[in-house]
């Protein structure tokens, strides 16, 4: 099985034997001995070795894929253990939000069909809530559109994203889903904000005194905006973004 996985990987990534034994510092006559006599014997270090540079788990290697584990999945979690600390808390955040998603997204679709007579209408503002940006939501610049049953029923209000500060989940162009009756926003939820007369879609972070608005984007950091429990400035929340 190890065998045929590792060359599946070979082919996959389009190299040879003697690309592979190049990049990843194994002789090529260790390489070539596996597959002539057998790979009995090979020492944990190597295997390691090989599943890093392939991006997959050292289970994937000696198992091949299984109903427990793809290719694909042994990669992103290769990818996963990569992260710091702040790359795996905005991952664990859409995998939650994902699946929250689906299962809103089946209840819907159930309650959506038992009630296809019913249309509901929301507005879909036109201008950017985006970092830097000032963009009233709250005036004629918009259009009414239908809810179809991909989007939350729940949904209130849409707003057309400019702007890269939240990519990758939310990219320039993008049209997120926002309630702002009876939500309440966590640490970690994504909204649309009023700060000083400007608007800003940002994840909302807090420790208890003061508010943080971050971009996820972190090479937009430097655009990140607190609002210090003691200062003057004020933020009004707007909206809870639903899905992107």
């Amino acid at each position: 099985m190890f065998l045929q996985t590792l060359t599946q990987l070979l082919d996959e990534k389009g190299i040879t034997k003697s690309d592979f034994a190049r990049q990843s510092g194994i002789p090529y006559t260790t390489l070539d001995g596996w597959y002539k006599k057998s790979f009995d014997g090979i020492r944990l270090e190597t295997l390691l070795r090989i599943a890093r540079f392939f991006d997959v788990s050292v289970d994937f290697l000696l198992n091949g894929a299984s109903d427990q584990l793809t290719l694909e999945e042994s990669r992103m979690i290769g990818k996963y253990r990569k992260l710091d600390r702040h790359g795996k808390r905005i991952t664990d955040y859409v995998v939650d939000e994902e699946l929250r998603r689906l299962a809103t997204d089946q209840h819907e679709k159930l309650t959506y069909s038992s009630n296809s007579e019913e249309v509901k209408m929301i507005p879909l503002y036109l201008t950017c809530a985006a970092v830097g940006s000032a963009a009233p939501i709250e005036g004629d610049d918009f259009e009414m559109i239908e809810l179809s049953p991909k989007v939350p029923r729940r949904a209130q209000f849409a707003v057309k994203i400019s702007g890269d500060s939240m990519e990758p989940m939310i990219s320039d162009g993008d049209v997120v889903y926002c309630s702002k009756d009876g939500v309440s926003m966590s640490d970690g939820d994504v909204g649309i904000f009023c700060v000083d007369g400007a608007y800003y879609c940002k994840q909302y972070r807090t420790d208890g005194d003061n508010m943080y608005l971050v971009s996820i984007n972190r090479n937009r950091s430097d655009s990140d905006i607190t609002i210090w429990g003691s200062g003057n400035r004020r933020a009004t929340f707007i909206g809870k973004v639903l899905q992107f």
